[in-house]
């Protein structure tokens, strides 16, 4: 390692230590004695600003960091879990979620979404990690499951809106990935990790046993990750330059529900606040539910709804226990693997030219799985003369009044009826998703000095992203449909009307109508296959010069150091091609929702400068007082320009205390899904507030929504209290993008102050507010959202987005739907306080202890879906509309014992997570519906981990520990008709990525250097 990399490194390592921006524990910083004096060092480039900085300034803008120290002691090794513990992010996509994964891992800093988090390599913009085109991707949003967690030098989390540094989506904030791209010598690491869980708690097992669901062993070891990474450098050229090389490999196996005590079924409650919990699911059964509507007067209503008991045969009325349990078969995580290779390069030609290179690949696989594909209440018209049908089936179905009713309302002659059938193909197993990803990204770039007061930089990156998606199991819609009208053939025997007719010679029937019925070639013919691939490039060029005018005389009287300026312009296009299928195309894969291919793009040019100009230095009253400033042109091939802008100022006005405080006006350019989705019906939705019986307490449905405020949403009377509940929690949603969106825009505010008292050597403590407002915002609201304010504003605009079926339906067809395209439309809005204390004892004879907080407090988290409505808060609350817990307070604390004892090395880590209640239990109307009363408040969550480090020699670190040591089972989040549990982050019950579900984390670590 050359000697100005060594000053560079240090100097980082001091700037991060003495000004306290950091809030993540720093352990590795605070082993190491910290001289009175601080010696002469470079200055650096810190995240957040391309203007050098001392190492003794402070960033405006608040700056967590996690160490590669930091990363040993969790013994995580995916990237999105180390970043998913720290406060001030919120759980979005990661390994832990199946049937609503993309296939990525994303960020979502302040819980404002990926799409308003930038993400960095080494200061250069990450590319776009490709999973657009389905309901839940961003096709701009970084799969952050391309870098390996054991290249990580450092990870930097900036506060606050960056846009005049880094151009749009640094709205919420900036996450910076520092890799170790100047390496000496030969490290070869090693991890092992699993869940263990003792599946013990009596309620859960009784909730299964009820159900005759499958009990779990009584402990489980699940859910293994196999990690091994090598990484080599050398110096060459009498230390000009230096060449870095890394190759990685990860292997984690699937977790499944029926595997744990609180996941081994689907958790449901009734249509009333008090009902008990229970298994169930949905009504897609695994032996069928035949719902059969008739023409009753001049409405439409439900006059058959049965099953085929799975036991005798006999066809009865459709019950509770009926329900089909998917969660058992839904991954908690995912099946997957990834290997990751590249180099980097720098050679110092002389003081003018240093031509660096970073050449990254990635190549990821997971497989999610959730329950099996089916016939999901596809509307078939079939024959009574289908010879499958039992007798009791024809009796029931085909003749007298049920059949007069039926025929009537669709207009149907002869021996035709129509149905709605709901069938697993429980025979087939679990649905799938098998996600591939292949990512390179390459940049190349020569740095210099111009003169001793002027330096530039000018690189070029290339980022491409292929992304594809086969599904596996699933039925084909066209296929049931063919399968379910059978007729008698030659000799009476059962055969497809489509076979007879020409039109589906291959077509196989399916018998639904006894048990036992369904054979492998029945699946042969109705299995089909689905895919969609993607590609996501991006290409930037970048140049920009830095002078440090102190040099040339510009510098105040006042000060010890003079302006600092930077100037440059950047180019920057972004292209994304979905390509589905014909079957994913069309959605004709049962389960799956369709997906239109998309072809878009943009380019942007941009000019940028900043600035910062020492104010006052070492005077009474002002030992540090220094301004800086930034703005940014953009003008986008999308037909409009932004202009973003900065202003902070940093002022100590003694050593030992310092105040910062900034301003950014940020903006977010719509993201290519958000321009050219093409709008498709999916699930979406949680609940329809006007479906379920009426409650004989208060004569009105379940969500007290009356009469009159249904009618606004399509419901009539004869409607009202009789529209079927989907038990599985859904109500169909169009989503789409809009080409004439336009940028959001956000100001942040930052302010704090950092105490580092000499008094009280080896502390250093930080307070720093945040409030972000977003203007404009980019929403596809939820069909919840939109149906709550039809309801009670009875807004035209709102209530035209909703289309009811003939019952009054919103989840029975896909012609019923809540049309929730995307519009900038909304506003959104967040404040808190961060708090960092970072302490070192020194205890004598060779003990040490350090302690390190990182802690989040929100004050509010405010959302204005529409422009006509009042906001609501989700701090504190969770659920179909406020999405993944956003807790009050929420902190990690760090105490690190170093000993003298062959150097071991005890750190153990409390991490909190604040209570938080369904959202639905909010006084705000927007909010406000009935809730289940048992589930409804989630307590403060404690997690106590143990980690233990030795040394054995000079060359080899080994590293034990586990995560959640008392095993603490995960909150219970209910499905059913007051349905808490979104499919977002909601996963087999729980909150994915916000607590720990899969039970304790249990790994061992190897290093060994050459």
């Amino acid at each position: 390692m050359s000697n100005s990399s060594r000053s560079v490194r240090k100097a980082v390592r001091l700037a991060l230590a003495a000004c306290a921006t950091t809030a993540a524990p720093l352990l590795v910083y605070a082993q190491a004695a910290a001289p009175a004096t601080p010696p002469p060092v470079e200055e650096v480039v810190v995240t957040g600003s391309r203007l050098l900085q001392s190492p003794n300034d402070i960033s405006v803008s608040p700056i967590t960091s996690v160490s590669a120290v930091d990363i040993q002691q969790t013994g995580l090794v995916r990237t999105e879990d180390l970043l998913n513990n720290l406060p001030q992010l919120v759980a979005e996509q990661s390994s832990g979620v199946s049937i609503s994964s993309v296939g990525v891992a994303t960020l979502s800093l302040r819980g404002l979404g990926s799409q308003r988090t930038l993400v960095l390599i080494n200061g250069r913009r990450m590319p776009p990690g490709g999973a657009g085109g389905v309901t839940g991707g961003q096709a701009n949003a970084p799969d952050i499951n391309q870098i390996p967690a054991d290249l990580i030098e450092r990870a930097d989390v900036l506060t606050g809106g960056a846009s005049a540094v880094y151009g749009a989506d640094a709205v919420a904030g900036v996450v910076n990935f520092v890799l170790n791209t100047h390496y000496e010598g030969v490290k070869i690491d090693g991890n092992y990790s699993f869940n263990n869980h003792k599946n013990d708690n009596g309620a859960y097992l009784t909730y299964l046993q009820n159900f005759g669901a499958p009990i779990p062993p009584g402990t489980v070891n699940t859910g293994q990750n196999k990690d091994i990474s090598i990484v080599a450098g050398s110096n060459f050229a009498d230390g000009k330059g230096n060449a870095t090389l890394y190759a990685t490999y990860l292997k984690s196996n699937p977790s499944v529900g029926y595997q744990f005590d609180h996941a081994g079924c689907t958790l449901i409650g009734g249509s009333l606040p008090g009902s008990n919990i229970r298994c169930g699911g949905s009504g897609t059964s695994a032996h069928g539910q035949f719902l059969m509507l008739g023409l009753v007067g001049t409405s439409a209503t439900t006059i058959v709804d049965n099953a085929v008991d799975p036991a005798t045969g006999a066809f009865r009325q459709f019950n509770g226990i009926d329900l089909y349990n998917y969660g058992a078969l839904s991954y908690f995580q995912r099946d997957a693997e990834r290997y990751t290779a590249g180099g980097f390069l720098h050679y110092d030609f002389n003081d003018h030219a240093s031509l660096y290179t970073e050449t990254m690949f990635a190549r990821n696989t997971s497989t999610a799985q959730y329950g099996p594909s089916g016939s999901f209440f596809n509307t078939v018209t079939i024959h009574c003369s289908d010879p499958l049908m039992t007798a009791a089936e024809h009796t029931t179905l085909c003749t007298g009044t049920n059949f007069a009713q039926n025929q009537a309302l669709y207009g149907l002659t002869g021996d035709q009826i129509t149905l709605y059938v709901a069938r697993r193909s429980v025979e087939s197993g679990g649905r799938q998703d098998n996600y591939a990803s292949n990512a390179f990204r390459q940049v190349g770039g020569v740095k210099g000095a111009i003169t001793s007061a002027w330096t530039y930089d000018a690189y070029g990156q290339v980022g491409i992203t292929q992304f594809q998606d086969i599904e596996g199991d699933f039925l084909g819609n066209p296929q049931i449909n063919n399968a379910l009208n059978v007729v008698p053939g030659p000799g009476g025997a059962p055969t497809c009307e489509s076979v007879i007719s020409g039109a589906d010679t291959t077509c196989v029937p399916w018998n639904v109508w006894v048990p036992g019925g369904v054979n492998a070639t029945q699946l042969q013919y109705l299995t089909v296959p689905a895919t969609f691939s993607a590609t996501a490039k991006e290409y930037i060029a970048d140049a920009s010069v830095t002078g440090d005018l102190g040099k040339m005389g510009a510098q105040l009287p006042t000060a010890t150091s003079g302006l600092n300026v930077n100037f440059g312009t950047e180019y920057r296009t972004e292209r994304y091609d979905f390509s589905p299928d014909f079957v994913y195309l069309n959605g004709f894969q049962a389960g799956g929702a369709p997906s239109k291919a998309i072809a878009g793009g943009f380019h942007v040019w941009e000019a940028f400068t900043e600035a910062r100009l020492p104010l006052v230095d070492d005077k009474p009253g002002a030992y540090r007082l220094s301004l800086e400033a930034g703005y940014r042109y953009s003008s986008y091939s999308l037909g409009f320009d932004t202009n973003t802008y900065k202003i902070g100022l940093n002022w100590a006005p003694i050593e030992d205390v310092r105040l910062r405080g900034g301003y950014n006006r940020a903006v977010r350019a719509p993201n290519l899904d958000e321009l050219y989705e093409p709008a498709v019906v999916g699930a979406g939705g949680t609940a329809d507030p006007c479906w379920g019986p009426i409650n004989p307490a208060t004569g009105f449905v379940g969500s007290n929504l009356t009469p009159a405020q249904c009618a606004s949403t399509g419901v009539t009377a004869a409607q009202y209290g009789h529209i079927s509940v989907n038990p599985a929690a859904q109500i169909n949603t169009l989503v789409g993008g809009n080409t004439t969106l336009v940028p959001e825009t956000a100001d942040t505010y930052t302010y704090g102050v950092v105490f580092q008292p000499r008094a009280i050597p080896n502390l250093v403590a930080s307070l720093d507010a945040y409030d972000i407002k977003i203007k404009k915002t980019i929403i596809s609201l939820t069909s919840n959202t939109i149906i709550n304010d039809c309801a009670v504003s009875n807004d035209p605009a709102s209530c035209a987005l909703i289309h009811r079926g003939p019952t009054g339906s919103l989840w029975l067809n896909t012609n019923n739907f809540v049309q929730a395209t995307f519009l900038n439309i909304g506003n959104q809005s967040t404040k808190g306080i961060d708090l960092a204390t970072r302490y070192r004892l020194d205890l004598g004879h060779g003990h040490r202890l350090g302690f390190n907080l990182a802690g989040t407090y929100a004050r509010e988290f405010l959302t204005q879906p529409l422009p006509t409505a009042a906001a609501y808060d989700c701090k504190g609350y969770w659920g179909s509309t406020c999405n993944a817990p956003l807790p009050s307070w929420r902190h990690v604390l760090n105490t690190d014992w170093v000993t003298p004892w062959a150097g071991l090395d005890v750190t153990v880590r409390w991490r909190y997570i604040g209570s938080s209640s369904v959202d639905r239990s909010s006084p705000n109307p927007q909010l406000a519906a009935l809730y289940y009363l048992s589930t409804a408040h989630i307590p403060a969550y404690n997690y106590v981990d143990l980690s233990l480090a030795i040394p054995f020699g000079n060359s080899v670190d080994f590293r034990l520990g586990i995560n959640n040591i008392a095993d603490k089972n995960p909150p219970l989040i209910l499905n059913g008709a007051l349905s808490d549990c979104p499919n977002t982050t909601c996963n087999d019950n729980s909150w994915a990525g916000t607590y720990d579900t899969l039970g304790r984390y249990v790994y061992g670590h190897v290093s060994v250097k050459f």
